[in-house]
């Protein structure tokens, strides 16, 4: 798409096939008995929060030994996970954008469908190693163009993002009285705290014991009492929510079904 169009905000077959047969005639081969020794596969999703918030709230699940890797110069837009059969990436889109194309790029992505003001976060899976998709066997370019093999890449894409944890998170105050500077201290301890297995009652009896190392002349037992009222008058109030706010399952799920042309398809093959 980047070599067709000069970018890959967008995808169609079409734009794909036609992209294809130029190259094939340039080298005199026909591209599309070759084998796929790797591509890419990814979806854009218009997300409410800044897809940085998203990528900084998942983390891969244990039992799939996933290497997750963070390129500083990204600044937490962009997460890898991987393994020896892909490489997954999550990164904000449309800061990929910002850096990446001039202004006339940008004003055709802008016509394509991109608006500078939405937040767009891309989940892409890098095939390493496509013959894992096929039994063993390797994958023919003629594959990804194919109707039945859609279904099968969309199926994967959507399993990858399951081998990820969305961060579980606190119900949030809606009223601003409700959220005086303790509560949001207090918030983010137990957000750190169910995201590490632990009960928001192990987190209460964790800070009834910081109150009660204090020795006696530094803090009366009046004094204690009263911190572990306010600490239980604070936590009281929280609540696990129920899924994650940063759970893009549903999400993913929606734009795969759908698969516009905008929102889905190939980045790269080689």
């Amino acid at each position: 798409m980047y070599y067709w169009q000069g970018h890959n905000f967008t995808y169609s077959h079409e734009t794909f096939i036609e992209a294809i047969n130029h190259i094939g005639n340039l080298i005199h081969v026909d591209l599309w008995d070759c084998i796929v020794k790797g591509f890419e596969y990814g979806v854009i999703i218009e997300v409410e929060e800044k897809p940085k918030d998203y990528i900084l709230h998942h983390k891969a699940k244990p039992s799939e030994k996933l290497n997750q890797s963070i390129i500083g110069k990204d600044k937490g837009n962009l997460t890898r996970w991987k393994d020896s059969n892909v490489d997954l990436k999550m990164y904000d889109a449309g800061r990929n954008i910002k850096l990446k194309q001039g202004m006339n790029r940008r004003n055709t992505i802008q016509e394509a469908g991109w608006n500078p003001k939405m937040n767009y976060l891309k989940w892409e899976a890098h095939y390493l190693k496509p013959e894992v998709l096929n039994h063993g066997q390797g994958v023919m370019l003629y594959n990804l163009v194919n109707p039945d093999w859609q279904g099968i890449f969309k199926e994967d894409l959507y399993l990858q993002y399951q081998r990820l944890i969305p961060m579980a998170n606190i119900v949030e105050p809606t009223n601003k009285k409700d959220l005086s500077t303790a509560t949001i201290i207090a918030m983010v301890l137990a957000e750190d705290s169910i995201n590490e297995s632990r009960t928001l009652q192990e987190v209460r009896k964790m800070l009834y014991a910081r109150i009660n190392s204090f020795s006696d002349e530094v803090l009366s037992k009046a004094d204690k009492n009263s911190r572990r009222r306010q600490i239980k008058a604070i936590l009281d109030k929280m609540q696990e929510a129920d899924t994650s706010k940063w759970d893009l399952s549903q999400k993913l799920a929606k734009v795969l079904e759908n698969n516009p042309d905008n929102l889905a398809g190939y980045t790269g093959t080689g």
